[in-house]
């Protein structure tokens, strides 16, 4: 029997290998999120206008750059002096892909990787979490961010889909960056709906995902 991470990913699987396995097969599960290191606390609406990235800069699988492009646009905006950015990550990419952004001072960049510990105290920090993607099985940091109640503003491609919906974050199709922009500006305008993702991205995660569930 064989174990696949997601739907989406088994799905990519049997296309690539032109058949698919009876269902009685395979099975989808998830990897594991540790919800203890990665709390749910009730956010406070100020931080919505926090914006955490946190992510590799080793290809342009990641979509840094979307994250680049959104940024800018919304740096065109009366709001965007009231909002701060914070960038950590690494790679032969992210010299290049952020230097468009080091002219703005409320966005701090960090070239570095940073431990669990670190990630999660960071969380405790911000209100959105920027990820991008074009492609992606799963995604374990956005999860993480979740699961502490980030709202994830993220890509509705591959696998992502089944882990975030318009209910626990912000999805934006394929390359545009219009709409990770509106949905930014939503949740700024709207503290309440605001309140609202967060938790539910938390519950998204410990619902259907943290450790306990997925090592039993």
């Amino acid at each position: 029997k064989l174990i696949f991470v997601s739907k989406a990913f088994s799905k990519e699987v049997f296309e690539d290998l032109g058949y698919e396995l009876p269902k009685d097969q395979y099975g989808i599960i998830h990897n594991p999120i540790d919800t203890d290191a990665f709390q749910y606390i009730v956010k406070p609406v100020a931080q919505r206008k926090k914006i955490l990235s946190i992510r590799p800069f080793a290809s342009k699988q990641y979509a840094n750059d979307l994250s680049v492009a959104a940024i800018l646009e919304l740096s065109k905006k009366a709001i965007f002096e009231t909002l701060e950015f914070r960038i950590i990550g690494d790679g032969k990419l992210f010299d290049e892909t952020l230097e468009p952004l080091r002219k703005f001072p409320n966005v701090i960049i960090e070239r570095k990787f940073v431990t669990h510990a670190e990630i999660a105290a960071l969380h405790k920090d911000y209100g959105l979490f920027l990820c991008p993607s074009r492609w992606d099985s799963q995604g374990v940091s956005r999860d993480e961010a979740m699961a502490s109640g980030l709202v994830p503003v993220t890509s509705s491609i591959a696998a992502i889909p089944e882990f975030v919906s318009v209910d626990s974050g912000v999805l934006s199709p394929g390359e545009t960056v219009t709409e990770l922009v509106s949905g930014i500006e939503r949740l700024i305008e709207n503290p309440e709906f605001f309140l609202k993702l967060s938790k539910n991205a938390s519950l998204n995660v410990l619902n259907s995902r943290s450790k306990q569930i997925i090592i039993k």
